[in-house]
């Protein structure tokens, strides 16, 4: 080969090497699901939840165990209201969504301010009535 062509292609290599060290473009910063798992004397209630933001719908997926026999809870009414710490006043609640599979549940639940917060799961059917308030929620 000679040496002008042995250049170019020197040169053809040289610069497709540097384009592949190029950094990629940031992508955006998908929020990683938060989860809990809590439970009654009667229901398991595992849950995961999109971080909560002010103003934003954050989704909860929620997946209820009977406990006295193991089977998923049916047909149920859950219903997940926000309480500030130490209110019994509610700023909002939702009714979830029967999902596809037997014992999940799915809503989306919007706080329209940022702070602490309870958040309490009511899940009723004809086997059971259960309220559930747990703490710890923050809402950015």
């Amino acid at each position: 080969m000679t040496q002008p062509k042995l250049l170019v292609l020197f040169i053809f290599f040289l610069v497709a090497a540097c384009s592949a060290m190029e950094p990629a473009p940031p992508e955006a910063a998908e929020d990683e699901a938060m989860s809990r798992t809590e439970f009654t004397d009667t229901v398991e209630n595992f849950f995961e939840y999109a971080p909560l933001k002010a103003g934003q719908p954050s989704q909860f997926r929620i997946h209820l165990t009977d406990l006295r026999d193991g089977s998923p809870v049916e047909g149920a009414e859950v219903v997940l209201t926000v309480r500030a710490p130490g209110s019994d006043g509610a700023l909002t609640s939702t009714t979830a969504l029967v999902g596809k599979v037997a014992g999940i549940y799915v809503a989306d639940l919007t706080v329209p301010r940022a702070g602490p917060y309870d958040i309490e799961f009511r899940v009723k059917n004809s086997k059971l009535d259960e309220w559930m308030r747990l703490s710890d929620f923050k809402v950015e």
